[in-house]
């Protein structure tokens, strides 16, 4: 070795096992020979393995520490270093043969402070990185995108520090910054690896990333000891204790948000560990931890922290808490919590509600998370206000701060079943003294027909919630199977179409001597409404013979566009029999309703369906396919139900009701009064029950074993439509990669030739079958040319 070593391995020595003797062999057995391995001892280990290797070995040097902490040793490991750079390994860790001198030359090629290389895990490897980070360390990166890509916001850190190689005196810098009293137990040295990829100029990756092996690192012992709350705690500390650096740093930065939100996401990661040796713990033990962590974070980190790195753990933290009960307190302020106001499906269910409590005297703030919002549609009286912030914990603190500030009793929350952070929402509006009452807008199976995991996510955390509102019978009888009693159904609100229309409406005429007319509303969805089913429909009325005109109105879909169903339309030869006409508004909407002679419908899952009995309140009759759970359909004889998805029965139906002038007119009486008798809810009353917890006992049904069967049922029919739609998707994909590769695939003249005859042989074929075997022939020559 020169006089100078090119890098220093430095190893804390804490145990006398066969794990520091592999990793010290390890350190000696390095390609490149100016390197110093120095064994940092602390307190009563036995300096014994390092010492004998001294002995024999110059390269090793014995180095004793004041401290006994995993970051103590760093120090002063790194405090006797002589070479210009520095690695660290754990007992249990294992460097490849060309490690350091890779990690070294990469340093140098790229003049990198810090060089950065993924671990090959071994017996016990340690967290896995997120994907985002990973591909970020495979990155030449510069000043603050160091930080922001390496500790993004909301992304928990995995990075240890025995997976970079170190300027010497970038961590020398760090160290110097720390205060001398700062708590000092960070095992896996995330701090000095944040602060490092903070003070740096350029982080630079290896081209080869498996150079460490991990075997059983002290590291991931305290990283995965379920006992090791204490340690959680410090590392908190530690973490914490840097934020007068990180504030002095970012105030001298032209772009402080990277180090910052870095920071908090630091933060935050290491109040989830804690929160996740809490949740592992014996429940007798779990209430006095939760109080030792809330001396270390407050209410919205621990909170935060459990949303964004642990959301296994929000249950306990809302079991550890104090529930709020409606009835507690006279209500006097509510809040309705929604994505965006917008026209249409929920913010209309939400701009009823808000004019309800409005004209029963309650304060009303909408709070809304998605730029964009319309404020012309928010009611005279009501706030508006956006839960907005670059991260998680800012929006939650937002939010907290939305329930102080506009004095709020109950929260209404629209998002539960689109959404997966409702529970810490909900969590912080209990921290500010405010109940949840949770709407669930769609039939308990949506989750199901969706292939997600939003059913575990919504029985773990629905305890959570005050109330649970859904939209039927059947609703309530599900989540109260599934263990949540506070639950209860409400029919949605009047739309304005249907308010109205209440009252000044004739039965309409039946059809007879005229063309039949048809219509659909709604957005044009595929995945939920089947609007291509429409279509289907359509081309078996024709071929029934039946005299007609569909008209499909509503705005594109994500799925479901006008131009893609005027294709199909097209397609199936039923041009100037459906019209697909985009969406309509107010009186133009209503003209084509009320010029039209039966509703349709095609959806596969509803929570409500409200163009029912608007439709209804027009005089229209209703043909639909099954959905047994709607509110609108109970007792209701001016709707025609047939078998789900059958396009054919669906046409049948319109048919017989437009060729029996009596039966049609019956249907338009009948649909008349099943509206009358949707507007007739005293919603006011209703909910005033609901927010003061006196909601009558009769919205509340007891399941029955009927129930369950009819719940089971439904649950098996969208576990296999969901698998159909997968086994769909999937045969799709594989037929757009085919074909991508046939496209790419270079073709021969006589290959090519073949394809373009293709189509013609076929024709010529079947009028001339007996030139088959000469067609066969001729192919497999133009194939082999």
């Amino acid at each position: 070795m020169s006089t100078s070593p090119l890098v220093s391995l430095i190893v804390p020595v804490v145990h006398d096992d066969a794990r520091i003797r592999g990793t010290l062999q390890s350190c000696i057995d390095q390609s490149i020979q100016d390197i110093e391995i120095l064994c940092v001892i602390a307190g009563s280990a036995d300096p014994a393995i390092a010492e004998r290797l001294a002995g024999v070995n110059a390269r090793v040097r014995v180095v004793r520490s004041e401290l006994s902490s995993a970051g103590g040793m760093r120090r002063a490991g790194v405090s006797a270093a002589t070479a210009p750079y520095v690695m660290f390994l754990d007992p249990g860790d294992e460097l490849i043969r060309e490690a350091a001198g890779d990690a070294q030359q990469k340093a140098i090629a790229a003049n990198a402070d810090i060089v950065g290389f993924a671990a090959r895990p071994g017996p016990r490897g340690g967290d896995a990185i997120p994907e985002r980070v990973q591909k970020a360390r495979n990155d030449v990166l510069h000043e603050e995108n160091i930080v922001r890509r390496l500790f993004p916001a909301d992304t928990g850190p995995q990075s240890r520090v025995a997976e970079f190689l170190f300027r010497t005196e970038l961590l020398r810098t760090v160290h110097a910054a720390l205060p001398a009293e700062s708590p000092d137990d960070d095992a896996e040295g995330v701090v000095e690896v944040f602060l490092a990829c903070a003070a740096a100029r350029t982080y630079a990756p290896l081209e080869e990333p498996s150079h460490l092996r991990l075997l059983s690192s002290r590291a991931g012992e305290i990283a995965h000891a379920g006992a090791a709350l204490s340690s959680a705690l410090h590392a908190v500390d530690a973490v914490t204790a840097t934020q007068p650096i990180v504030r002095e740093w970012a105030r001298h930065s032209p772009n402080p948000e990277p180090l910052v939100d870095g920071y908090e996401a630091l933060r935050l990661s290491r109040v989830a560990r804690a929160l996740v040796c809490i949740h592992r713990a014996p429940a007798d033990r779990q209430a006095g931890q939760i109080e030792a962590l809330r001396e270390h974070a407050d209410e919205i980190d621990i909170i935060t922290a459990a949303s964004t790195f642990a959301p296994e753990t929000l249950p306990t933290i809302s079991r550890l808490g104090t529930r709020v009960e409606l009835g507690r307190k006279p209500v006097q302020n509510v809040l309705l919590r929604t994505n965006i106001l917008t026209t249409g499906g929920v913010s209309n269910v939400l701009r009823t509600q808000a004019q309800v409590f409005l004209e029963a005297g309650y304060g009303v703030t909408i709070a809304t998370h998605i730029r964009g919002s319309d404020a012309s549609l928010v009611p005279a009286g009501a706030t508006l206000v956006e839960v907005s912030g670059s991260s998680r914990r800012d929006r939650l603190a937002r939010w907290a701060e939305v329930c102080r500030e506009h004095k709020i009793d109950v929260v209404i929350d629209h998002r539960v079943l689109y959404s997966r952070d409702w529970p810490g929402y909900s969590l912080a509006a209990r921290a500010s003294g405010a109940a949840t009452i949770g709407w669930l807008h769609n039939f308990a199976g949506r989750p199901t027909y969706n292939g997600t995991d939003l059913h575990t996510l919504l029985h773990d955390n629905l305890p959570a919630l005050a109330q649970l509102i859904v939209l039927s019978p059947l609703d309530v009888a599900f989540w109260k199977l599934r263990g949540i009693p506070h639950t209860a159904f409400l029919p949605n609100p009047p739309s304005p179409m249907l308010l109205t229309s209440a009252g000044g409406v004739k039965p309409k005429p039946a059809p007879v001597g005229r063309r039949l007319e048809v219509v659909w509303w709604g957005r044009l969805e595929e995945h939920t409404k089947k609007v291509t089913h429409l279509v289907e429909v359509a081309r078996s009325l024709k071929s029934l013979g039946v005299d007609f005109r569909l008209r499909i109105i509503g705005p594109d879909w994500t799925d479901m566009s006008a131009a893609q169903l005027s294709t199909l339309v097209t397609r199936r030869g039923l041009d100037g029999l459906v019209e697909v006409t985009g969406p309509r508004h107010g009186d133009d909407l209503l003209d084509a309703i009320d010029s039209s002679d039966i509703f349709i419908n095609t959806s596969i899952i509803e929570g409500y369906l409200l163009t029912i009995p608007e439709a209804q309140s027009r005089g229209l009759p209703v043909v639909m396919y099954d959905l047994p759970w709607l509110i609108p359909t109970q007792d209701n004889p001016g709707v025609i139900a047939v078998r789900q998805g059958d396009a054919g029965a669906l046409a049948a139906a319109v048919a017989a009701l437009a060729a029996d002038p009596e039966r049609y007119e019956a249907l338009s009486r009948a649909s008349i009064e099943a509206a009358e008798r949707a507007t007739s809810y005293d919603f006011s009353r209703l909910y005033e029950q609901l927010v003061s917890g006196g909601l009558p006992a009769e919205y509340s049904p007891e399941p029955t074993l009927e129930d369950a069967r009819a719940s089971l049922e439904l649950l098996l029919f969208y576990a296999e439509r969901s698998a159909e739609q997968s086994a769909e998707a999937a045969r799709s994909s594989s037929k757009r990669r085919r074909r991508a590769a046939s496209a790419s695939t270079p073709r021969s003249l006589g290959q090519r030739l073949e394809r373009k005859l293709t189509g013609t042989g076929h024709n010529v074929l079947a009028l001339a079958p007996w030139l088959r075997p000469l067609a066969r022939r001729v192919k497999h020559a133009l194939l082999r040319s």
